[in-house]
């Protein structure tokens, strides 16, 4: 049986092959020097790869006309490897491609804020305060904020971060933005414990304030004493809404003893019992 012999591509039809890559790719190129900016925003992944492409399609366009050789001397990293032909082409291109590469003028990045440090709770509402070039805020939806087109200088850089949220403290944060300007910053900020403030007034049977008075909550363990116009106030770490025993004392005898629901919008009147 007589052995087929295979036929090699002539140079010259290697030549337009490659050629004609070629001129894909630089309509490619200008297509994204057009929009300068979705090039920039490219990710090092794609802009390897088209690189990668690019230098194949030039060192390829020149195999048909160069021959490609290289040359290793000496033991391993400290030995010298000599290259020539479409070769160097390949390894130029990849070079001044990857020192060249498109930065972005801009970045978006994102801020998740979570109620406590095991992200089982987003908050919701309030807003993010945060120093860049300049003072910055938004508001916190379902426990995302996101801050558009940020100058690229500050890639890398930290920032100060103040949550403004009822319900949790303000306390400010130092974080640095992510190099590559994508990955999410996560925010953990500290619940208040309940707190309410109230305030009164202890009258007699007629409605007159009745003065230096003690009262007394929850079986004695919130104390304090009326002014001399009767006024009086507590800073309580309950809800609004609690019900407590209240009693009121004057000069060491029980005058008044009830249960009242506390809330930080209704002062209380209590109204001392007759001898």
């Amino acid at each position: 049986m007589p052995i087929q012999s295979n036929k090699a591509v002539s140079p010259l039809s290697w030549v337009i092959i490659t050629g004609l890559g070629f001129v894909l790719f630089v309509a490619a190129a200008v297509i994204l020097m057009i929009f300068s900016n979705k090039a920039a925003n490219l990710s090092p992944q794609i802009y390897f790869f088209l690189l990668v492409f690019v230098a194949l399609i030039a060192s390829g366009f020149l195999f048909g006309a160069l021959k490609a050789h290289a040359k290793y001397s000496g033991k391993l990293y400290n030995g010298t490897l000599a290259l020539g032909g479409p070769a160097v082409i390949f390894c130029l291109i990849i070079y001044f491609g990857l020192k060249l590469s498109p930065v972005a003028d801009s970045f978006d990045i994102k801020f998740i804020v979570f109620g406590d440090e095991s992200k089982n709770e987003l908050v919701s509402g309030g807003l993010l305060k945060v120093l860049f070039n300049k003072p910055d805020s938004a508001r916190i939806e379902n426990g995302v904020v996101t801050f558009n087109e940020l100058p690229a200088n500050l890639l890398g850089k930290s920032i100060t971060i103040t949550p403004a949220v009822a319900g949790y403290y303000r306390q400010s944060q130092q974080v640095t933005i992510p190099v590559d300007g994508r990955t999410p910053i996560e925010l953990h900020l500290k619940k208040k414990a309940d707190s309410l403030k109230i305030s009164g007034l202890v009258v007699d049977g007629q409605g007159q304030p009745v003065p230096d008075v003690l009262i007394v909550l929850a079986n004695g363990l919130y104390k304090t004493n009326a002014d001399q116009l009767g006024n009086f106030s507590f800073i309580l770490p309950i809800k609004d809404g609690t019900e407590l025993p209240v009693r009121v004392y004057r000069e060491k005898k029980l005058r008044y003893n009830n249960t009242q629901v506390f809330s930080s919008k209704i002062p209380l009147t209590l109204q001392l019992n007759k001898l």
